[in-house]
């Protein structure tokens, strides 16, 4: 099985800080990068521009995932945003992209109808996709790990604890375990928030990781000055290199 893989997220508001972000993501090893608009709102859908200096950017790396999420708040779906979500997935494959991230909800639980349509309409342009940490706010996450598998979405990003209590990966632990075993390799377990070189190592010794599918991915823990620090993410490849 394969070392765990890495992702770097990378806000797009700064187009010349982002077109460095990202190369210094590629030049560390990222293997994926999760590109986002306004960050400081819990990431929104970067714009077409962006999302091509990204594309030239991370090279021919087939990993640029990107947010679609046309407004910050709760995670549900109406019509109109419905629609919008549709053309921006439409315009992020236009413009590069090799997958999308999204996460819709009805309440605590997800919304069938609108995932339904967003990853028909992901598939139809060959793009991978990844359920975002809307999946934090859901009740029944076993049982919503199973409709993600059965809906064909490809990767779960979670930190194991719930939505807006402002704990970390660290503090999800004992959540994350019985997801990763649930998921079975038929999903990949993307593992988020908080991740740092630091913490890495005590955080995958603490889960069942052997020959699954799983992925972390960080933001702040890989900046430095503003910019994404290719030490930093290199160093992060390394120690999760170590996992198999």
């Amino acid at each position: 099985m394969a070392a765990i893989r890495v992702e770097a997220c990378i806000s797009s508001d700064d187009t010349v800080a982002m077109e460095q972000s990202v190369h210094n993501a590629y030049v560390g090893g990222a293997d994926t990068i999760e590109l986002c608009a306004d960050l400081s709102r819990g990431g929104l859908t970067p714009d077409r521009s962006a999302i091509r200096v990204a594309r030239s950017a991370f090279h021919d790396r087939p990993g640029l995932m990107v947010m679609i999420r046309p407004r910050a708040g709760i995670f549900s779906c109406s019509n109109e945003d419905l629609t919008l979500m549709q053309k921006q997935i439409h315009e992020a494959a236009g413009a590069g992209a090799d997958g999308i991230v999204f996460g819709v909800l009805s309440g605590t639980r997800i919304d069938l109808d609108a995932l339904t349509t967003l990853v028909h309409t992901a598939k139809r342009l060959q793009l991978t996709t990844t359920f975002h940490r809307a999946f934090d706010a859901i009740s029944d996450q076993i049982k919503a790990l199973d409709v993600l598998i059965d809906h064909g979405i490809d990767r779960v990003l979670t930190s194991g604890t719930v939505w807006g209590s402002g704990q970390t990966t660290a503090d999800g632990i004992g959540v994350l375990g019985p997801l990763i075993h649930a998921a079975g390799n038929r999903i990949e377990i993307v593992i988020g928030g908080g991740i740092s070189c630091e913490n890495v190592d005590s955080i995958l010794s603490g889960l069942p990781i052997k020959a699954r599918l799983v992925s972390v991915h960080a933001h702040s823990a890989l900046v430095s000055d503003g910019i994404t620090d290719a030490d930093l993410v290199l160093e992060l490849c390394q120690r999760t290199s170590l996992f198999r």
